[in-house]
Formats: C-alpha cells, sequence, structure tokens
C-alpha cells in the first residue's frame, strides 16, 4: 500500500452514529479513524463500481439500438 499524504478534516456526525462506531472500535480494537477511513474508502469504491455499471449499460443499450456500433 502507498502511503498517501494525509489531512486532517472535521465531520459532524448525529451523536448515535458515533456512539455505534464507538461501541464498534471497542469490539474490533481499531481506532475509530481507521473506521472512518475504511468506510469511507469502501463508499468511495461502491459508488466508483455503480458509475462505471452505469456506464457499461449505456455503452450495451447503445450497441443494441445502432447496429452500425
Amino acid at each position: 500500500m502507498v502511503l498517501a499524504a494525509k489531512e486532517k478534516i472535521t465531520v459532524i456526525l448525529p451523536k448515535v452514529l458515533k456512539h455505534e462506531v464507538a461501541q464498534l472500535k471497542e469490539v474490533l480494537h481499531v481506532s475509530m479513524n481507521s473506521i472512518y477511513q475504511t468506510a469511507i474508502a469502501e463508499y468511495v469504491a461502491k459508488k466508483k463500481r455503480e458509475q462505471l455499471r452505469k456506464e457499461a449499460m449505456m455503452m450495451v443499450n447503445e450497441c443494441n439500438e445502432n447496429p452500425e456500433v
């Protein structure tokens, strides 16, 4: 894994969600920061996959509708 430059940010969460993350931290024996980083990275990857699927479906539809392609 490549170490990337890091930047401190502020995130405002509902108290209930913060409490759930704190409980998860205790169970997993990891930092809350680690949980936040993992969650955000997984969310970004999911959204990228969704976008790729959407673009692929658009290409399939274009090929099916336009025989010249």
